[in-house]
């Protein structure tokens, strides 16, 4: 018979009440998902999905037992080394690339490589070159470039959000531009908040830099004729939430390769604004943290 956790906790302390917070979590996991869950060290795991049902009870499962979920193939912030880690991939299992009618448009699924988006012409050669799927780029792309700069926003038109609280929602163009009224109640009360800290953030001279200092786009609001709140999101480093599909419209001329654009020096002024866009998407630090800036 095994010793009640009261005993366990006594005879090896804390460190036991932890073991068995992860062990569970990892039972209840294997469970629920019905694609496979490995370890891969004392404290990490790694899930492969098989539907998009198992990231859901993922998110879940890591809320209850404060677990952070990574995107397979993202570094591990050094504030999170610490911290158990479910590593979960993008979804090879639904990785489909399909065009929406005569529309011109395509819905991209987020485990889509990237060499079929390359060959489709709704990626620039540029990105293409390292990360495997739709997610990784998304989750890298447009670092420190100013939207207007960046030849993929044009093309970018909609995205299908997991938002760290469990809520699904379709976040595209905004405001006289918006097709697609905004359906959850979570996202209608988080979008007047981006609203806010992007008119604190026009108070201070961050617009006239050559590059994009913060590691998250509130740029993507700057313009009330231009909004798209999908743009808010691409570069998002794994903090923000994850990635189900995205709508691209297919370009008229194949996009240019692209230089890759270096970190701007630290500064704890935008590092401010970061860590508010952070807590008003994820306060419960369900996702990763902010990413390191070391290049």
């Amino acid at each position: 018979m095994s010793e009640p956790n009261s005993r366990r906790s006594f005879l090896f302390g804390r460190s036991a009440r932890a073991q068995d917070a992860w062990s569970s979590f990892v039972v209840r996991l294997r469970h629920a998902c019905a694609g496979p869950v490995r370890l891969v060290s004392t404290r990490q795991a790694h899930l492969k999905p098989a539907r998009l049902d198992d990231v859901l009870r993922a998110r879940e499962f890591c809320q209850t037992f404060g677990v952070l979920l990574a995107l397979d193939g993202l570094p591990l912030p050094q504030v999170d080394q610490d911290k158990p880690v479910l590593w979960v991939e993008a979804g090879s299992n639904w990785g489909s690339l399909m065009p929406l009618g005569d529309t011109g448009l395509w819905r991209v699924d987020a485990g889509c490589s990237c060499a079929g988006l390359e060959a489709a012409g709704l990626l620039e050669p540029a990105l293409a070159g390292a990360p495997l799927n739709l997610a990784q780029w998304f989750a890298r792309a447009a670092r420190h470039e100013r939207l207007a700069d960046a030849a993929c926003m044009a093309a970018l038109v909609r995205v299908d959000w997991l938002l760290p609280d469990g809520t699904l929602e379709v976040f595209g163009p905004f405001g006289q531009r918006d097709d697609q009224p905004l359906r959850s109640l979570a996202a209608q009360t988080l979008v007047p908040q981006l609203f806010q800290l992007t008119t604190q953030l026009s108070a201070w001279p961050v617009w006239s830099r050559p590059h994009w200092p913060m590691r998250f786009h509130l740029d993507a609001l700057a313009d009330p004729e231009q909004v798209n709140l999908a743009h808010l999101f691409i570069g998002h480093g794994g903090s923000l939430g994850w990635l189900v599909a995205a709508t691209f419209q297919k370009p008229a001329a194949p996009m240019p390769a692209r230089a890759p654009v270096c970190w701007p020096a630290f500064d704890p002024q935008v590092e401010d604004f970061d860590q508010r866009v952070k807590q008003a998407l994820d306060p419960k630090g369900i996702f990763l943290s902010l990413a390191d800036q070391t290049g």
